[in-house]
């Protein structure tokens, strides 16, 4: 019985990319275009990588992220043929995108003449050739962590087709929250991307510089996924049979947003108790000493509460009352470290920000007016930032900006470009002052 020597080479006679809908393929021309190669070698055949892309639905939570739709220099595809009579064998393609080709890692695929091999090809980042020919996982890696997309295969004669048409049997999971973020992600009833079985470890994971993080695999119906960072819980969400009957779709990316954010109304309150204040107090406590300093605030009407005879949002006392704390502990370590969002709010009321000492920036993209003593004494403020346009200062003491960054040099202002047009309130770009004070530098933007 005469056996088939086929020796790893690759010669693409065409490969073409078209994307002309979601999953991309192998077009008839290329198919046709084949050509036979000398016998006892074999031409590989690749087709266009499967894009995801994502459902409108998705692209309101964070920075979208369609995912790759074509090949990239270095990408491998990892093959493996069965032979009754020779056993595991493999070979690894990697592709060379300044010559649009795959190269072979030189290895041999035998199988003997009347046999049907089992072949099998799959794009999977975090796994490789193992030394008895089978393809596993990479140390350190987990299934679910990156893509394990199955090629149909066909082979006739000398050619090996490998064909990524019909797409993954597999959703994404993109987990949107802030950038360069170390989070844990545990999870039910989810099988991963590889794997055969439900996932049981939790996943480390960390954003990129758009805040996404990703998990490959399939949800079923009343799957969970918990997000944490530190201790801080950011997200649980359930796959429900309402919203997900039978799980999630395969070919389908799907997005859950796990941005830490405060609700400065506590639910929709006007009124804030002092135990709401010594929830706060902990929870941004919590936040902080978990390595989490970037801190969005919602809420046009934050809840207030009577301190000092003065009626301040809930959020911002907290800070105050966070300091003093700190204070009290002799740490230190904690002055200016917080990069504070107040994200919908168009006013600062008096004695807003009093002594925020763990405050490094405050960003305001609405605030138009702002009352006295509204930013004093936040000694280690590096940043404050308006993205509207300032009309209205009250600074009946004199102090609204009192002492702003002092133990750092100054504090930076970032201002509307638009600042310069509003008579008494433009800024002195040459002498930096603005309201009449002076700063460590003044932008628009």
């Amino acid at each position: 019985m005469r056996k088939n020597n086929i020796l790893n080479w690759i010669k693409l006679s065409s490969f073409i990319f078209a994307l002309s809908s979601l999953f991309a393929s192998c077009s008839n021309e290329l198919d046709e275009a084949l050509q036979p190669v000398n016998k006892g070698s074999l031409q590989f055949v690749v087709g266009d990588f499967p894009a995801f892309g994502e459902g409108v639905a998705t692209r309101t939570i964070g920075l979208e992220d369609a995912g790759k739709s074509a090949w990239e220099d270095g990408d491998k595809i990892l093959v493996h043929l069965y032979s009754q009579k020779y056993g595991d064998q493999a070979v690894t393609l990697t592709f060379d995108a300044e010559n649009n080709t795959w190269e072979s890692d030189g290895g041999t695929l035998s199988y003997l003449e009347n046999e049907t091999p089992t072949i099998t090809a799959v794009y999977a980042p975090d796994c490789e050739i193992k030394s008895n020919k089978t393809i596993g996982l990479l140390e350190g890696k987990q299934y679910g962590e990156a893509e394990y997309i199955l090629a149909r295969t066909t082979i006739s004669e000398n050619t090996l087709d490998i064909n990524f048409e019909s797409g993954r049997t597999y959703s994404r999971l993109r987990i949107a929250g802030l950038a360069n973020q170390t989070l844990t992600v545990t999870t039910t009833n989810f099988t991963p991307a590889g794997a055969t079985e439900v996932a049981t470890a939790a996943y480390t994971l960390t954003t990129d510089n758009n805040g996404n993080a990703f998990l490959y695999g399939v949800f079923a119906e009343d799957a969970t996924v918990t997000v944490k960072q530190g201790d801080i819980t950011l997200k649980d969400y359930t796959f429900t049979a309402e919203k997900n009957p039978n799980g999630t779709e395969p070919n389908k990316s799907y997005a859950l947003d796990a941005t830490p954010i405060i609700d400065s109304t506590l639910g929709g309150k006007t009124e804030a108790t002092e135990d709401d204040l010594a929830a706060m107090v902990e929870l941004l406590k919590s936040y902080i000493e978990n390595g989490h300093t970037t801190i969005i605030v919602t809420g046009s009407q934050p809840a207030k509460l009577l301190m000092s005879g003065y009626l301040t949002p809930i959020v911002s006392l907290a800070f105050e009352q966070l300091t003093y704390a700190y204070w009290d502990e002799k740490n230190d370590s904690y002055w200016g470290t917080v990069d504070l969002i107040y994200q919908d709010v168009t006013e600062i009321v008096e004695y807003e920000f009093y002594v925020c000492d763990v405050l490094k920036s405050i960003t305001l993209p609405k605030v138009t007016t702002v009352g006295d003593r509204g930013f004093w004494a936040c000694y280690y403020l590096e940043t404050l930032t308006f993205g509207s346009v300032v009309t209205a200062i009250n600074d009946n003491s004199g102090e609204v900006f009192y002492d702003l960054g002092y133990q750092i040099g100054g504090c930076h202002l970032v201002l509307n470009k638009d600042q310069g047009n509003v008579e008494g309130l433009a800024p002195d770009l040459a002498n930096n002052t603005w309201a009449g004070y002076t700063w460590k530098s003044i932008t628009l933007k």
